[in-house]
């Protein structure tokens, strides 16, 4: 399937007054030019304790290089694979709100856009922090350069959740304080009165149901309305459901494709500050 909309929802985003929304288009491109650069199988280079233990019992305990080696390399390689988790998530999200959307679904594609903005927060501020973490390591020559800042953060964006009792190191951020963050920044003002809105639409609440009532048929002398609600694709959409999502959508698919971008290449960068020190 391609990131693209039915030809109605293509004209709907292009003529709106919301510069994110009217880029959708675009941003869904962008990102569908890096999922066809992804791998749809990948071969994690994987370092339990016992094995890192292993591979440091033959070295010579003068030998830093190579003990730098190892542990940033399994760094390295466990930040890779998150980095393909994320996006490969991301896509089969996309693809199913696309579809939705394509259908004129309402709930679903709302659904997926919610759970969009939280990875894509997440990923934004994890790439962020593993950068400028990144840009100013060196490695010494005669040196063990270690962070368990770098190794906590790395448990947590692959091992971290928050079900049933985790033990601490496995506990998962709480997602309202990562989107709160990133909504910190001027250009993600909306971030938080949409991921909002979109909770309601995930709970049994009211903007849910709302998606439901096409229109009012007739109102009698009494003030009565004959409310029509309906399921079917040619019922009147709630526009504001359709916007939020749409915007949703958009700003994920970005910061997401960014986030990527900026992570892959930080990581592409350790390695190759790794390489020079051997």
């Amino acid at each position: 399937m391609s990131y693209t909309f039915t030809k109605d929802l293509i004209d709907y985003t292009e003529s709106s007054d919301d510069p994110m929304i009217r880029s959708v288009n675009l941003i869904l491109s962008q990102f569908s030019d890096i999922d066809k650069q992804v791998p749809s199988e990948y071969r994690w280079i994987y370092s339990s304790v016992a094995s890192i233990t292993e591979q440091l019992k033959s070295l010579n305990k003068n030998n830093h290089k190579k003990m730098n080696f190892i542990y940033w390399n399994d760094q390295t390689s466990n930040i890779e694979a998150y980095c393909y988790m994320t996006l490969w998530r991301a896509a089969e999200l996309i693809k199913s709100c696309i579809n939705g959307l394509n259908t004129k679904e309402t709930i679903v594609p709302a659904i997926a856009t919610r759970s969009l903005l939280e990875i894509s927060a997440v990923f934004l501020i994890n790439a962020n922090v593993l950068s400028k973490t990144f840009s100013q390591m060196t490695f010494p020559s005669k040196k063990v350069v270690t962070s368990t800042e770098v190794e906590d953060l790395v448990i947590k964006m692959i091992w971290g959740t928050r079900y049933e009792k985790p033990e601490k190191h496995l506990l998962q951020t709480n997602i309202m304080t990562s989107l709160q963050k990133v909504a910190k920044h001027p250009d993600a003002k909306t971030l938080m009165p949409t991921y909002e809105f979109l909770c309601d639409i995930a709970h049994p609440s009211f903007i849910g149901n709302t998606s439901y009532w096409s229109h009012i048929e007739e109102i009698t002398c009494d003030n009565q309305e004959t409310r029509v609600m309906s399921r079917l694709t040619n019922r009147s959409f709630n526009d504001d459901i359709l916007d939020k999502t749409i915007w949703s959508l958009a700003w994920s698919s970005g910061c997401i494709k960014n986030s990527f971008e900026m992570l892959m290449h930080a990581n592409r960068e350790l390695r190759r500050k790794l390489d020079a020190s051997q």
